[in-house]
């Protein structure tokens, strides 16, 4: 748009059916004066219209550097969103590896327990049954944290532009 507003600075020259004619007789056909009249209003037209021609350009300029501030914006909120979506995937991932070892040793304190209700008396079903609700607890929240990834992959994958219609 720059180099389109710049063109206004230069005289142009037009090329038409009309020929100069003003007149419909034949004898003004070659009448120098509306010929001349329109070849100098062409070459001149810039001089007069420089003060426009100025604004143009200045409004294209402007707008280049609106669609340049645009363009670094749009690339930095893509490059955020692309960041937050792969930062969520690894700590999902983080926390389903910690969760994995939690549910280990909480299946390990849930076999403990029961085996401690069978050769001793010092515990009793209800210890087995809060190690049995943490064991489940601790499931319900695995199940979340591979929600929470799989959302992740999701994010990344429409922040990198994919997407359904």
């Amino acid at each position: 748009m720059i180099n389109t507003a710049k063109t206004y600075f230069y005289p142009s020259l037009t090329i038409t059916a009309q020929g100069g004619l003003s007149d419909e007789k034949l004898s003004d056909f070659f009448n120098t004066s509306t010929l001349f009249g329109n070849i100098i209003g062409g070459l001149t037209q810039p001089i007069f219209n420089k003060g426009l021609n100025k604004q143009r350009l200045e409004i294209a300029k402007a707008q280049q550097q609106e669609y340049l501030a645009t363009l670094k914006k749009t690339l930095l909120t893509a490059g955020n969103e692309v960041s937050n979506a792969l930062y969520d995937y690894e700590a999902a991932s983080e926390k389903i590896t910690i969760r994995t070892q939690q549910l280990l040793f909480l299946q390990k304190s849930v076999d403990y327990t029961k085996a401690l209700l069978k050769y001793t008396a010092n515990t009793n079903y209800t210890d087995v049954l809060t190690s049995e609700q943490s064991l489940l607890a601790a499931q319900l929240s695995s199940i979340s944290d591979r929600l929470q990834q799989l959302q992740a992959v999701v994010d990344l994958y429409r922040s990198l532009g994919g997407g359904w219609r």
